[in-house]
This record gives C-alpha cells, structure tokens and sequence, in this order.
C-alpha cells in the first residue's frame, strides 16, 4: 500500500492512503488536501496515482507534477516540474512535508546488473 505521511516541523500532521486516481494539494478548500499557509498556491501540485503496466500485485507508479505554484514544488530538495516518486522520496510544499511510503517498493529487491566482461562477485 502506498501512502503519504504529511509533517509540519518535524511532527506528524496526517497520513494519506493513496489509490488510483489524482490528488489534488493546494490552499484553495476545494482541495483533496487543503493546506492553510500562505507560501502555497490554491492550487499548487497534483499527485497522480496509477497501476505500474510493468508490475503486478498492486505495484503503483505515483507522479507528483508542479500545478504553475508561485514557490514551486520540491522533491529530496529539488525543484521539480513532474517526477515519478519512490520509496522514501520527500515532496515539499510551503512548509509542508510529505513522505512516499510504498510498501511494495520496499520489499521488492533491486535487480543486480552486470557488465559484459565482469564476474558478478
């Protein structure tokens, strides 16, 4: 299950069950999460959720996408347009924290690659 885990100085504020479809985070109360802080725009960022075409057993692909916010969106520090979350990611708006919590990401191993030429060891 994939959810985020909104923070505010430190201190859990809330958590949010994510399933397919768009979350809408803004200051405007028309928001699927309404964040009262003047650094974010009424409607300041989108979190879209959808099944992964590549895996199975309720595998998500989330993308959290920038709505033209004033201050921007931030994701691990960064300021983002849209970009694909994983496992552990953290999205900034205003003063707000938010982070991706994707159990599935997190029991699934990462695949080893090898280079032509090497032993794996």
């Amino acid at each position: 299950m994939a959810k985020l885990v909104h923070t505010m100085g430190g201190k859990v504020v809330d958590e949010y069950q994510l399933k397919v479809g768009v979350l809408q985070i803004g200051r405007a109360n028309t928001n699927d999460i309404c964040l009262d802080d003047r650094t974010v725009s009424s409607r300041h960022a989108r979190i879209s959720v959808g099944n992964s075409p590549f895996l199975y057993d309720k595998a998500v692909e989330v993308t959290v996408e920038d709505a033209g916010s004033t201050n921007g969106t931030l994701v691990n520090g960064r300021k983002v347009e849209q970009v694909q979350l994983k496992h552990g990611d953290t999205v900034k708006i205003g003063q707000h924290e938010f982070e991706f919590i994707d159990e599935n990401q997190l029991r699934m191993e990462r695949t080893m690659i090898i280079n032509p030429g090497e032993t794996p060891g």
